[in-house]
């Protein structure tokens, strides 16, 4: 059942005397200022460890709370994609992420035991009531509450003629400000009796609730036979269909009560943050004056404009991800890179579908905050959804478009499982010359013709390093930026659409605070990541042997590899310098011969001054719903609710893959079957795709059991021919 519904939880807390309680930390302000001495004498003598060191004092500035809020937001996957020589992770899905949800739920939950015992505090009484509910379903004992109220509750055994003495009693103590058990007569004697008067309407809608979200056409039979089989409790399924209809009215009023207030969030919001951009269209109703219906919406801050305008390299990720609530829809974002590696979250929109029309529209509206024209200096990376393509296509013209290679990697190797092809994949993939990509194409074309002639489809000129433009100043073939916004927003988009726009600004709003003070106290001259980069290639740099040549170029031999750097025009033969802005090894090997400052080699994105002017202005807070201002326009109704497919659902399972496991634990697989043509008898194909004549096949002996020493002329004569018992 923990796989399928979402439990229901308590918080745990924990006192002197054993209970579980969480106490808030306090300093006082003193300790504040002399850990931030301290922290900056740390950072005069080791720049590069002064990061880890603020990430704990941001307490001192946002309090307790937001010691940890926002942490995954700065945790980006695509920081390493200077190491070439690490595979990338594989792809994942909103599948996977949502089946370790589940294990992760199933992994928390807590035994009878630790649910209710004497002294166990609760923070009011609905999480008293949860305990009880939860206790009943583990204990599959039927209990009842004898007395309900705000201060005081109990609860005892249903069973009257037994008398079990099974009894709870919890009330609010003053002392801790807490609800706490004060009786606990843990003792039964009944038998159980497969039914529960805790699990009414309520108690099912809330065990359903992520279930139905998944799966709106989840039937009621089915939620009483789930609780049958999982708890081994009786519902009935009128239960279940109130259950059902409860939450279906909670999550449509609260999707109009949001959408209704749609118009107010927009005003606050520009007026909080003045010369945004926040776009909302809608369906006009089907007679004048009635209320319209919500199609898409598109948001842009001044901060995050301006900061990526101003600091950040010209390279923009585009990607879209599905709103995990009822109502059907996808969630549009554009992130980029700051001088750190580090995501910077540009601009998002909500649309109904990801196609041509709405990806052209997001993308337009980009254009036009952003200035990018004809797209001629910058760069986007994404997959290859074809309403994207199209769109990047139709509206910035002349940008380099490179797709994630992550994402040609899946489609291509769909039908393979050799491990062998991947490997040379990503050698394809990383190589930043022409010479070298082409060497290791004819690696894979010796090993493999047939995956050789599909990669030549996948167009490698948009996901190889070797054909990749110069003028980003970054070398990614990975869309990791959009990847990483995408888990960090990822509990919002199971949120109503207000909630989650909310959610997903101020996530925004205290990644550039933390920065920005993880910027401040920085006091190196470029940021954390290059610092290093710098340090690794002028390590490495000493394997290789420069040779001196006529004005301010030289000649780096690399393991018998000769390379030309011009140090007046800063680029390298190997073209890694000019992509990525960093000087690479052969460079690096230049500037220590000569003695040179490396600072004046480095692109000026990746400075600690730069860095600083990134998060130097952020995103101005948005007061509560309470505050929004009124305009009395007429309400946007919410877009149709996610129903599915219209006729009877499919009962099977997609189309296995060539040599893919069958799911069916009853049945063999395929695996390492040869199939043979019946119409040329050869092996490796059927009769419907054989290229090759038709191939008589010997005549089929006869039906029956042959019989034994008779010839043809004994089988004419037969057995009234006289012949002796020997004969036959």
């Amino acid at each position: 059942m923990a796989r399928t519904m979402g439990l229901l939880r308590v918080r745990r807390t924990e006192g002197p005397e054993g209970e579980r309680v969480r106490v808030p930390r306090e300093e006082p302000n003193e300790q504040h200022n002399q850990s931030d001495e301290e922290g900056d004498n740390e950072a005069d003598q080791n720049g590069i460890g002064v990061e880890e060191e603020v990430v704990e004092d941001l307490s001192t500035h946002f309090g307790d709370d937001a010691r940890n809020e926002g942490d995954v937001s700065d945790g980006d996957s695509g920081d390493d994609i200077w190491d070439d020589d690490k595979i990338p992770d594989p792809l994942s899905s909103d599948d996977d992420e949502e089946e370790y949800e589940r294990r992760e739920e199933a992994a928390n939950t807590l035994g009878c035991e630790e649910l209710l015992y004497l002294g166990k505090t609760y923070g009011c009484a609905s999480d008293f009531k949860v305990a009880l509910l939860r206790y009943s379903l583990r204990s599959r004992y039927d209990i009842r509450l004898y007395k309900s109220c705000a201060k005081a509750l109990g609860a005892k055994c249903s069973d009257v003629e037994s008398k079990c003495p099974w009894r709870i009693y919890c009330s609010y103590e003053r002392r801790r400000h807490k609800m706490q058990v004060k009786v606990f007569v843990n003792e039964h004697c009944c038998i159980k009796s497969g039914y529960s008067k805790m699990l009414k309407t309520s108690s099912i809608a809330t065990l359903f609730e992520e279930r139905l979200r998944i799966n709106p056409k989840f039937t009621r039979t089915e939620m009483a036979n789930e609780i049958k089989r999982e708890y081994n409790l009786t519902v009935t399924e009128e239960q279940c269909g109130k259950a059902k209809s409860k939450l279906y009215r909670e999550r449509k009023a609260s999707h109009e009560a949001h959408f209704s207030r749609i118009w107010d969030y927009q005003a606050e919001v520009l007026k909080s943050n003045p010369y945004s951009t926040m776009k909302i269209e809608t369906v006009p109703g089907p007679v004048v004056q009635s209320k319209q219906r919500f199609d898409r919406l598109y948001m842009c801050f001044t901060a995050q404009k301006e900061t990526w305008i101003g600091t950040c390299r010209p390279i923009i990720g585009l990607d879209g991800a599905f709103l995990k609530w009822d109502i059907k829809g996808h969630l549009l974002a554009a992130v980029g890179r700051d001088g750190d590696n580090r995501i910077v979250p540009i601009a998002w929109a909500v649309v109904e579908v990801e196609n041509n029309i709405n990806w052209e529209w997001f993308v337009r509206l980009l254009k036009e905050d952003l200035g990018l024209q004809d797209g001629s200096k910058f760069t986007i990376i994404s997959d290859k959804q074809k309403g994207l393509v199209n769109a990047v296509k139709n509206e910035l013209p002349e940008a380099e478009h490179r797709m994630c290679a992550r994402h040609i990697l899946s489609n291509w190797k769909r039908d393979s499982k050799d491990p062998e092809l991947e490997r040379m994949f990503w050698k394809i993939a990383g190589c930043y010359t022409v010479g070298e990509f082409e060497e290791a194409l004819e690696v894979l074309k010796k090993y493999n013709k047939g995956a050789f002639d599909t990669l030549q489809l996948q167009n490698p000129r948009t996901w190889s390093r070797a054909f990749f433009r110069v003028g980003s100043f970054c070398n990614d073939n990975l869309n990791n930026l959009c990847e990483s916004f995408n888990k960090t927003i990822r509990e919002a988009r199971k949120k109503p659409l207000l909630e989650m726009l909310e959610d997903i600004r101020r996530q925004s709003m205290v990644r550039h605070a933390k920065r920005a003070i993880l910027a401040n106290r920085l006091k190196t001259h470029f940021t954390k990541k290059v610092h290093a980069e710098i340090e690794l290639n002028k390590e490495k740099a000493k394997e290789c042997r420069r040779h001196l040549a006529c004005g301010n170029v030289h000649e780096v031999d690399d393991h018998s590899v000769a390379y030309s750097v011009d140090m007046d025009l800063k680029t390298c033969g190997c073209i890694k310098w000019q992509l990525t802005g960093i000087p690479c090894i052969h460079a690096s090997c230049v500037i220590t011969a000569k003695k040179i400052r490396t600072e004046d080699y480095v692109a000026g994105y990746y400075t600690a001054q730069k860095w600083r002017e990134t998060y130097s202005r952020g995103i101005r807070p948005v007061q509560g719903m309470k505050l929004w201002p009124r305009l009395n326009r007429l309400g946007v109704l919410p877009p149709p609710f996610r129903l599915g497919k219209r006729g009877r659902p499919s009962n099977y399972d997609r189309k296995k893959g060539l040599n893919e496991n069958s799911s069916k634990k009853t049945k063999m697989t395929r695996d390492g079957r040869v199939i043979t043509c019946s119409n040329c008898l050869d092996q490796g194909h059927n009769k419907v795709t054989c290229p090759n004549d038709k191939v008589e096949s010997a005549p089929k002996r006869p039906r029956g059991r042959p019989r034994k020493n008779l010839g043809e002329s004994s089988q004419a004569q037969g057995p009234s021919q006289g012949l002796s018992p020997s004969q036959v």
